[in-house]
């Protein structure tokens, strides 16, 4: 029933990358920054800025999850299963738990 609004949304979100390259062998130990878009009432994360192990801060959008190794996406999930993630807000966790469970659930099936 969604028709065009659908196919705008998927238009908008899917494939949009950074110009960096975000792929690095140091583990991510903090998420210290989200920005999250709203597109017909579903939020969505449009990039996310962590900090890695050599204490560098790096910024990448949704689109380089599949450029990041599996350990990176390891990483993200268990700071935000074991609770360390408490410099966001609850809705920000709650869009990033979404999104990152999606793009898991993509590469799984």
């Amino acid at each position: 029933h969604w028709g065009r609004k659908r196919q705008q949304f998927y238009g908008f979100v899917v494939n949009r990358e950074s110009a960096r390259d975000v792929y690095s062998k140091r583990r991510i130990i903090a998420v210290t920054e989200l920005q999250i878009v709203e597109w017909h009432n579903y939020k969505h994360l449009d990039w996310i800025t962590v900090r890695r192990d050599d204490d560098r801060l790096y910024k990448f959008k949704k689109g380089d999850f599949k450029r990041l190794r599996i350990q990176d996406i390891e990483d993200i999930l268990l700071l935000l299963v074991q609770g360390k993630l408490t410099n966001l807000t609850v809705n920000e966790r709650f869009a990033f738990n979404v999104s990152l469970r999606m793009f898991t659930k993509s590469i799984v099936i």
